[in-house]
């Protein structure tokens, strides 16, 4: 369940994105904040999730044949469980608070403009308020589909490779890999639509792509 609500939220969003983007008012010199603020969202949406796909792939791909191997993963263990422990957690989950604050600076007044079919209208003010409104869903999304499977393969591995038994290690890896196999290709479909719309906002705002 946690799983499908938050997906569902970020497809959502994406859809309504890719609408938005396609609005020839948006260039308008009298839309230009709002253009930077949907930009502003999906960075902020796309560093989350590549956040995301980062630590998956850093144990999914991991290279037990690597000479240093052994020294690698239990130093990859030791940062992930700095991660859990710290404020690190927060990069895997987009901020809801954050995100309404941008909605509300320049974007939530201007929908009526954009969206003049009502009901257009209050299916784009929903997915707004329900993506500004998230963080118990995107809290248990991450919990429960990032960082429980991430757990279960570390908590198997960690005393194999601590004892260099690496090769019943890799074996564990390879089944962490098939495990987490329904949900990476998700995650790396909306990390490229969220590049676009990016990338697409960014410009349409004339504005230069920023580190965060």
């Amino acid at each position: 369940m946690a799983i499908r609500d938050g997906l569902e939220i970020i497809e959502k969003f994406i859809g309504l994105g890719k609408e938005l983007a396609k609005l020839p008012a948006l260039v308008l010199p009298q839309y230009a904040d709002a253009a930077r603020d949907l930009y502003e969202i999906c960075r902020k949406l796309l560093d989350a999730n590549e956040n995301t796909m980062r630590w998956f792939n850093k144990f999914r791909y991991f290279d037990f044949q690597d000479p240093v191997a052994r020294a690698s993963f239990l130093a990859a263990v030791q940062e992930y469980q700095g991660l859990k422990a710290g404020t690190g957690f927060k990069q895997l989950k987009f901020s809801c608070s954050d995100i309404a604050q941008i909605y509300y600076r320049s974007i939530a007044s201007k929908l009526g403009n954009w969206l003049t079919d009502q009901q257009k209208l209050e299916e784009a003010e929903g997915i707004f308020s329900k993506i500004t409104d998230a963080d118990r869903e995107m809290v248990r999304f991450v919990q429960e589909s990032v960082l429980e499977s991430i757990d279960k393969f570390v908590a198997a591995a960690e005393p194999l490779v601590d004892t260099g038994n690496l090769p019943e290690a890799e074996k564990l890896r390879l089944e962490f890999k098939l495990a987490t196999a329904d949900l990476t290709p998700t995650l790396e479909f909306f990390g490229n639509e969220l590049s676009d719309l990016t990338i697409t906002f960014a410009g349409i705002a004339r504005v230069p792509i920023t580190l965060t």
